[in-house]
């Protein structure tokens, strides 16, 4: 059971560390509405490499076709859900985003540790490898979602403590991963295609329009294509 908890401690730092990195990058940024529409639009590009190249191969890798589009179609209609009453309650469109995406983080998170702790019960040599991978991957995800709440002048420690709690769902994932030893792979598929429908839905609705608005021109449109390069370079 020792190991268990020394497992789960590996993921909390993982999750909450990155995503926290990320959140504290955020507030060294000047705050323009070019700096911001490209970082915006990098943040779409960087998230679109994501979901196209990582979550939703490994989705269909381990559950197939039908698990990863029920996934993607059941991650849309959570957003619309959740967009509709938050609706209500945030009238901030930048808000919104960062709200929706900070779930959708969140959510593809709990996978993640779910794998992360798996790896250190099936491969011990795969587990620190994995979770320096994944600290590096969540790092520009906390910058993500942070940045919209810069946008809104939001609190430098909220925007903080906000992003770091992102994170902690990789530690509540690593947890039962090394738990229960092996998970379900149609579980773990449908989790991260799940995630990536969520995402998808998000940028394509959301934070590539919100970019657009802040800056007319074709800052965001570069951010974009250069955030999908820096996806590439970073994981091939």
């Amino acid at each position: 059971m020792k190991e268990v908890w020394i497992i789960t401690f590996y993921g909390f730092m993982v999750g909450m560390v990155g995503t926290g990195l990320g959140g504290l990058i955020s507030l060294v940024i000047k705050n323009t509405d070019r700096i911001l529409s490209f970082l915006l639009g990098l943040t779409g590009g960087f998230m679109l490499f994501i979901v196209t190249f990582h979550l939703l191969p490994q989705s269909f890798m381990l559950g197939g076709l039908i698990v990863t589009i029920m996934g993607i179609m059941l991650g849309i209609l959570l957003v619309i859900f959740v967009e509709n009453h938050v609706n209500t309650m945030v009238k901030n469109p930048l808000m919104k985003s960062s709200f929706l995406l900070g779930l959708s983080i969140a959510i593809h998170n709990l996978p993640e540790g779910l794998a992360l702790g798996s790896s250190f019960l099936t491969m011990t040599d795969l587990g620190p490898t994995l979770s320096f991978a994944m600290l590096l991957h969540n790092i520009p995800e906390g910058l993500s979602m942070s940045i919209p709440l810069k946008v809104n002048k939001i609190s430098p420690w909220k925007i903080v403590a906000l992003s770091i709690l992102a994170g902690v769902p990789t530690g509540i994932g690593a947890f039962i991963g090394a738990y229960m030893g092996m998970i379900s792979n149609v579980f773990i598929a449908l989790c991260l295609s799940f995630a990536g429908g969520t995402m998808l839905y998000i940028i394509c609705d959301e934070i590539i329009p919100d970019a657009k608005t802040l800056y007319k021109g074709r800052t965001s449109t570069i951010g974009i294509i250069m955030g999908f390069t820096i996806g590439i370079i970073l994981y091939f």
